[in-house]
């Protein structure tokens, strides 16, 4: 079974943004990024970084650097519980000036090529992914490559030469990691089918634009998580059946007394379980208030079944 992913930016998404960053003893997680991670690794998701890094390009870092920064990255993350499962850097620009590197390649945002190469390498479900991050070009980067997408607050002007771009729409919109976590566990949860978008591009990449990458980190990741259920119609279902079996049982009783004060008993018993069960799915789909009117409704069911016990005696 191929596995799940959420694609991920690097500079003001995972970490505070300096421009083009080489010194690692710069790098800053941005607060809650590491709880948002380890949430994402424990359902089941694999956490891949793709970023562009022009500044190789233009002369401004070195891929020797930019190994130093991602070890440091890695090194926080670790310290706090989390990791990155892989990294993809694209260190091509047409208009870089090192020899080698200044050209237009297909793993450069928003091309999805970052993308593909991880999918490929780590057997990714592309339509069953996430790509996160601040800028247009992540957006449209997942959304070529047929992920779902979720945009951060934009962070720093674009570098000079970059242009920004403000017509891409993401799927969901979130203040930081810790809420884009949260809605790729809920939408996952709801078991909700990603938007139907075209197939994923597969460009045919010149010999010479490989991706830079570091593989998979070692060590097991934890299963891919199944989508849960609802449960509100499958309660319904299940206390219906049991009203139904609780009547017929005070029917055919013949060593018990049969009055109406113990068959509401019984009932109204049923339908509190019903009124908790709705609150805790309330709950787990963080619809809070909702969550606690029903779990004020169960309670004055319980009561009333408590009454009508105390009535058939």
């Amino acid at each position: 079974m191929a596995n799940r992913a959420v694609f991920l930016d690097r500079d003001h998404t995972l970490i505070e943004d300096p421009g083009y960053l080489s010194d690692p003893r710069a790098v800053r997680l941005l607060p809650g990024v590491e709880l948002a991670m380890k949430s994402l690794t424990a359902a089941g998701f694999k956490t891949v970084l793709v970023t562009n890094q022009s500044g190789i390009a233009r002369g401004l870092i070195t891929e020797e650097a930019l190994a130093r920064v991602h070890a440091e990255l890695g090194r926080q993350l670790a310290e706090k519980g989390a990791h990155l499962d892989a990294i993809y850097y694209c260190p091509y620009h047409p208009e870089g000036t090192v020899e080698g590197y200044a050209i237009d390649s297909e793993l450069r945002k928003p091309r999805p090529g970052m993308l593909l190469k991880a999918a490929e390498d780590m057997d990714i479900d592309l339509r069953a992914s996430w790509m996160v991050g601040d800028d247009a070009p992540d957006v449209e980067a997942g959304q070529r490559a047929g992920c779902r997408t979720i945009r951060l607050p934009p962070g720093a002007s674009p570098p000079p030469g970059e242009v920004a771009q403000e017509d891409v729409q993401a799927d969901f919109t979130a203040r930081n990691m810790v809420e884009a976590a949260r809605i790729i566990l809920r939408e996952s949860a709801r078991g909700a089918p990603p938007p139907a978008a075209a197939p994923a591009e597969t460009p045919a990449a010149p010999a010479d634009q490989e991706p830079a990458a570091t593989g998979a980190r070692p060590g097991k990741v934890p299963a891919r998580a199944a989508a849960r259920p609802p449960v509100a119609p499958v309660a319904m279902q299940q206390v219906c059946l049991e009203i139904l079996r609780y009547v017929k049982h005070l029917a055919q009783a013949k060593d018990e007394d049969f009055n109406i004060a113990k068959v509401l008993a019984g009932i109204v018993q049923v339908l509190a379980l019903l009124g908790l069960l709705l609150a805790m799915w309330r709950m787990a789909t963080d619809q809070l208030a909702q969550a606690a009117l029903w779990a004020q409704i169960a309670a004055v069911l319980q009561i009333m079944a408590l009454t009508f016990f105390i009535m058939r005696k």
